[in-house]
């Protein structure tokens, strides 16, 4: 995603950019999980650079755990229900989740915002410092929005205004590596992202 189509899609509610993002990527010919409650690899299309997002992740957190599927509507784990999206895609898909989550979610979980927070935030400031994966799926989802840091930071600044009063954000939260959990990173090395998110 360019600032141009950000421009284009960003009054768009959660279900509409879910129904734009199938338009634009299609959607998956199998389910996500099989009947058995496990993921089904003929899903992925992280060779085109795109990952799989559960539309029902504005009602339920976690969906690709098995666990915590199993729990919820299989329905919910069907190919018409899987959208596909680039890296940026899905940080917009979260993040209009915490602005618009269903009036049916399940009560106490807080959609959308763990994975802004926990997953997509701290692996995008890392890969905007410098830091490159070994894994080859990674590297192809990466190499799709590799010239967008500035619809990144576009995204970054509506998160901080759509989420502060969200009782599970801080501004802090934005201030992560998630590869240094692992010794792969560090904070420091990303140093300049924090000061541009911290301008914003």
């Amino acid at each position: 995603m360019n600032c141009s189509e950000y421009e284009n899609i960003k009054h768009f509610t959660y279900i509409e950019y879910c129904d734009y993002l199938q338009k634009k990527h299609g959607i998956g010919k199998y389910d996500y999980m099989t009947k058995s409650w496990n993921k089904n690899t003929k899903c992925t299309r992280t060779k085109e650079g795109l990952i799989a997002h559960h539309k029902y992740e504005n009602c339920a957190i976690m969906l690709s755990k098995k666990e915590i599927a199993m729990s919820n509507p299989f329905e919910w784990q069907l190919a018409k229900n899987i959208v596909y999206c680039d890296y940026l895609e899905h940080l917009l898909l979260h993040v209009l989740i915490c602005e618009h989550p269903s009036e049916e979610k399940n009560d106490f979980e807080a959609v959308g915002i763990g994975g802004v927070i926990n997953f997509i935030v701290p692996e995008l400031n890392d890969f905007y410092s410098g830091w490159v994966t070994k894994l080859e799926w990674q590297k192809k989802c990466h190499d799709l929005i590799k010239g967008n840091k500035d619809v990144y930071l576009t995204i970054i600044k509506r998160i901080k205004i759509s989420c502060k009063n969200n009782p599970f954000f801080s501004e802090d939260c934005l201030f992560k590596s998630f590869n240094e959990q692992y010794g792969l990173w560090s904070s420091t090395q990303n140093k300049l992202i924090y000061n541009d998110i911290k301008s914003l």
